[in-house]
């Protein structure tokens, strides 16, 4: 080669740096991003669009981070900068409206103090150092706090964000009621038994007014944007007219009934003066006017989402009514269950259109076609291998919550029932005067109206929906389930607020390897049926111990017999050889592991260098081709 054309070579080697270099500063600072996640993770959500949009005074972000902090955990390190790269995003998607401070709180410093003030957590680690890990959302006299940023609710990250946002910019709240005969406010019980408030009220509380709705109401107030009438039983008519004429007035409305409601039975406060809890409940008058139907006395269960679970001396069976529904029972169309992946019913019933209805029933969570129903009774006596052995699936999807649609009329043509006498008035005494009612009677609605109604109470519930943990004596809520994104996703998109609907549920930022895990499930298999057999043939060895010691003579009751002797060495034997089996499938199963471990590592390391190194030849080679052409 010429000294010409190693100049040359030079020369374009030194233009491609310097290229390379303009690249990235100009792409530093131009506002252009590639997501290649397969649920587009690091891609700001239309909802929160929606929500920076709609901000109308200047927000500013303070985000506490002690990125200097000694000894501080890696993983932390990771996380902390990917929270200050989303929270660039706001304030680059809000042109201006939004302005982002970071600090770095160090020990006695302004930065702390403000920190402390803001209410952001300080957390502790195994040296004795702290650090602070959250932020502050501040409008005008607003200001809405994240104390901490927990890395196990990183799914949720831009809806934490968001939510903050939404509350900050919000100087109006809409206002929830809720009817119910359980304790989900968490109030103190006539009984003493102390109730903590359901995660559901708690989560409802940082986006809207929540307001405890007595069972007794005689009207609605006009103040309530939606109702949510939870397990209703023993309602008087005079409060399902209540609910009536509040749908008639053109509000909305959400129903859970259940045919048995373990949350209700476990909470039922008259349960320990021995009388037997009534887990079933129902709104018939009100279902059937809407076209409805609902049976108290049927549940479903479903083999294709059958659940498992420890059925005592059956071992773990998979439970058909336990319900762990997918995508493929979810309605992938509506804006409640577009985004959500996996919800848990738990003996429901279901719904039916009724007969001759003119309003719309949209199902929006049905079964499959494996689903079968069983009495409602029978599950209060009978095991659960029993119910498994006694369900039979028959064909048919069977609906577990629906939208219903329509101008509804009202269920009582002839006005506001009249006061039922209590037990013990006097029948002969002059009915109390009625206190007026604000509204004068509805017949029918002035326009169309949505009505949800759900057939499991339970899946709202704490016991079935998350998982509670206790850090620096915060509770930390950690879903388990979409059970709760199911709920606020209604009461958002009835309540007219579905901006965060589109947020709450972004994928899974886990991504295990598929393949490795069905290596480690096929080896628990083969380990499984290997521990069994040796228990097998444990229990064998010992039941001819057992039959040699009854046949024993006096003589011999201390001494082991020549036959226990020789069956205790086969059974030894038979047990080493056993356990040496059982080494072998885990050194096979970590070979396994290993080598397409490291294939995979190979890839990741070698494949993209590998592809630019061919792809720099080819145009290099062309390149050379066309000069040499020219």
């Amino acid at each position: 080669m010429t000294r010409h054309q190693w100049s040359y070579t030079t020369i374009t080697i030194l233009l491609l740096f310097v290229c390379l270099i303009a690249i990235n500063v100009v792409a530093y600072f131009l506002p252009i991003r590639l997501d290649m996640t397969e649920d587009r993770l690091f891609t700001i959500a239309e909802g929160t669009r929606k929500i920076v949009e709609n901000i109308e005074d200047p927000v500013t972000i303070k985000y506490y981070f002690s990125k200097s902090t000694e000894d501080l955990p890696p993983q932390y390190k990771a996380y902390g900068q990917r929270v200050e790269e989303i929270l660039q995003e706001y304030a680059l998607l809000s042109k201006g409206k939004i302005k982002l401070e970071s600090f770095d709180p160090k020990p006695d410093t302004e930065e702390e103090e403000w920190a402390q003030k803001y209410g952001i957590g300080q957390v502790g680690l195994p040296n004795g150092n702290t650090f602070y890990f959250g932020m502050v959302a501040l409008m005008l006299d607003q200001e809405m706090a994240i104390p901490f940023f927990d890395s196990r609710r990183q799914e949720f990250l831009e809806y934490d964000i968001s939510q903050a946002l939404l509350k900050v910019s919000n100087t109006q709240a809409p206002k929830i009621g809720i009817l119910t005969g359980i304790n989900v406010m968490g109030a103190p019980s006539q009984f003493g038994q102390p109730a903590s408030e359901w995660v559901l009220v708690s989560e409802l509380k940082k986006n809207f007014e929540v307001e405890s709705i007595e069972t007794t109401t005689e009207e609605i107030p006009d103040d309530v944007t939606l109702l949510i009438v939870m397990h209703p039983k023993n309602l008087s008519d005079r409060t399902v007219y209540a609910i009536d004429q509040y749908v008639l007035r053109g509000n909305r409305l959400i129903v859970l009934v259940d045919p048995n409601s373990r949350e209700a039975a476990q909470n039922d406060p008259m349960a320990q003066f021995g009388r037997p809890p009534d887990p079933q409940s129902n709104l018939p008058k009100l279902l059937k006017n809407w076209g409805v139907e609902f049976d108290t006395s049927k549940l479903v269960g479903d083999f294709a989402y059958a659940t498992p679970i420890n059925a005592g001396q059956g071992g773990v069976i998979r439970y058909p009514l336990w319900m762990s529904m997918g995508e493929d029972a979810l309605d992938r169309d509506h804006p409640i269950t577009s985004e959500l992946e996996m919800l848990l019913l738990i003996e429901a019933g279901y719904l039916k259109k009724a007969e001759g209805s003119s309003f719309d029933f949209t199902p929006v969570l049905k079964t499959s076609a494996d689903s079968g129903e069983v009495d409602a009774f029978s599950i209060r006596f009978s095991p659960p291998d029993k119910i498994l052995r006694d369900l039979k699936p028959d064909q048919t999807e069977r609906t577990l919550a629906a939208l219903v649609q329509g101008t509804f009329k009202t269920a009582f043509p002839s006005g506001q029932p009249a006061k039922e006498q209590q037990e013990g008035d006097d029948p002969n005494a002059e009915p109390e005067p009625d206190t007026p009612l604000k509204h004068s009677h509805l017949n029918e609605a002035t326009a169309s109206n949505n009505i949800l109604v759900i057939a499991d109470v339970d899946l709202a519930s704490d016991s079935y929906s998350v998982q509670k943990m206790n850090f620096l004596g915060q509770t930390i809520v950690q879903p388990i389930n979409d059970n709760l994104n199911f709920m606020l996703n209604s009461v958002e998109f009835l309540s007219g607020n579905d901006a965060l609907m589109s947020i709450r549920s972004r994928g899974r930022f886990s991504r295990p390897f598929t393949r490795l895990i069905a290596l480690e499930q096929a080896a628990q298999l083969r380990f499984q049926e290997e521990e069994i057999e040796l228990q097998k043939k444990l229990e064998d060895v010992r039941q001819k111990l057992r039959d040699l010691e009854a046949s024993k003579d006096g003589s011999q009751q201390i001494l082991l017999s020549p036959e226990q002797q020789e069956e205790i060495k086969k059974f030894r034997d038979e047990e080493l050889k056993t356990r040496k089996e059982l080494r072998e499938v885990r050194k096979n199963l970590r070979q396994d592991i290993e080598t397409l471990g490291n294939q995979l590592l190979a890839i990741n390391l070698l494949a993209i260098p590998l592809l630019v190194g061919v792809a720099g030849i080819v145009v290099y080679g062309r390149r050379t081709r066309r000069r040499k052409t020219g």
